[in-house]
């Protein structure tokens, strides 16, 4: 899976005498190598406050954000004020823009002309084109409103490489496993730096909702193979949702802000089909099979439901829950377990089993010792040891 972030950047550009390169604005994961211009032209009208919120939910095994700014502008001078402005988005659409809850016309194309983006700013990967959506707004002299810019953003799953590191559940049954159910990250990467070149120093206000089952956070450095961490969030639940908030000024604020969308892995990994083929050892051995399904929950225990048999008179249902280590490279998994083996052929009885076993890939060997203790009067306890062959699918 590509290495890809989901980007957005936001940018109010000057009057037509601020430098190009005010205009430009890319965000990054690695936002030191690429900045804004360090231009201190401003604009006469200020802005007052932001408000930034994202509404967040999964479609199709991705993450779509429903996004409102809310900007608080006044000019405060005695002359009108015409700003060109721009919003610059990736994988971003329907974007719409007000002032005063009065539509403004957008143009729309990609921002090829605002100027080269470099590949540095991706941390040397492909990305998709900057969409531009451009609009003029007017402000006479002492009005003060609230400029409003809503859309819609598609984002992309960060990917976090795991090594050669294969959960005992994935690696024991590569057949019918479904692969490794790990936690699904998704990148929301806001470039704050623009404000800047508004006047005025805003208060800004980031509100992220999230389904319940989900986690809001940060990356706590420019790299997308870290995990995340709520640091500077405030959460609170609110119905069915989590609600993260955090507050800054445009003046204390970074260029680049990254909040992350965590959807936690499944409490529970589907399996696959055990079989094994082995011998009853001691006296009386004879030769024996088992048939059973296992499942991980969570992903370091394996939880099993086996059937035995000698074909002949033995019978035997096994419910067995074990600890096991993944496969590293070439170190093969291994595990203990216990479960409560249910004899129903020859007589009905229940005991204690004890396993350990031993697996590369789907290929293993099992080594279980059985005890029926006499649970009533006229029967004897006994024990039996029983080593396996088996194999996963």
């Amino acid at each position: 899976m590509a290495d890809m972030a989901v980007r957005l950047a936001f940018i109010v550009c000057l009057l037509a005498a601020v430098p190009a390169g005010a205009n430009v604005a890319a965000s990054t994961r690695t936002p030191a190598t690429f900045t804004l211009s360090s231009g201190t032209a401003r604009t006469r009208s200020e802005v007052l406050s932001e408000k930034l919120d994202f509404d967040c939910a999964e479609a199709e095994q991705e993450a779509v954000c429903r996004f409102e700014a809310r900007y608080r502008l006044r000019n405060g001078t005695p002359e009108a004020e015409v700003i060109d402005a721009a919003f610059l988005g990736v994988r971003t659409r329907e974007v719409r823009v007000g002032f005063d809850e009065e539509p403004l016309p957008v143009t729309e194309g990609q921002a090829a002309s605002m100027g080269p983006m470099p590949e540095a700013a991706f941390g040397g990967r492909e990305h998709s084109p900057l969409e531009r959506f451009g609009f003029t707004l007017t402000l006479p002299p002492g009005r003060e409103g609230e400029l409003t810019v809503r859309g819609v953003m598609q984002l992309e799953q960060r990917f976090l490489p795991s090594g050669y590191v294969w959960p005992a559940v994935q690696s024991r049954h590569a057949l019918l496993s479904p692969g490794r159910a790990r936690a699904t990250h998704w990148d929301i990467d806001y470039l704050l730096g623009p404000i800047r070149t508004w006047a005025g120093n805003p208060t800004l206000h980031v509100t992220v909702r999230v389904p319940s089952s989900w986690e809001v956070g940060s990356s706590p450095d420019a790299s997308a193979r870290t995990l995340p961490v709520a640091t500077g969030w405030r959460l609170r639940h609110e119905g069915k949702q989590v609600v993260a908030e955090r507050s800054l000024t445009a003046e204390s604020a970074p260029e680049w802000l990254n909040v992350t969308l965590t959807k936690p892995q499944p409490w529970w990994i589907p399996g696959g089909v055990q079989l094994g083929l082995g011998a009853r050892l001691g006296d009386g051995s004879r030769f024996m099979a088992r048939l059973g399904y296992q499942l991980a929950a969570p992903e370091s225990f394996l939880h099993s439901l086996s059937v035995e048999t000698d074909f002949r008179e033995q019978l035997v249902l096994t419910p067995l829950t074990q600890y096991a280590t993944p496969q590293v490279v070439i170190i093969p998994s291994f595990g203990l377990g216990l479960g409560v083996p249910v004899q129903v052929l020859p007589e009905a009885r229940p005991g204690l089993r004890l396993l350990a076993d031993l697996h590369f890939g789907p290929l293993g060997a099992a080594l279980s010792w059985d005890h029926y203790p006499a649970l009533w009067e006229g029967t004897d306890s006994f024990s039996r040891l029983i080593l396996l062959l088996q194999v996963g699918l």
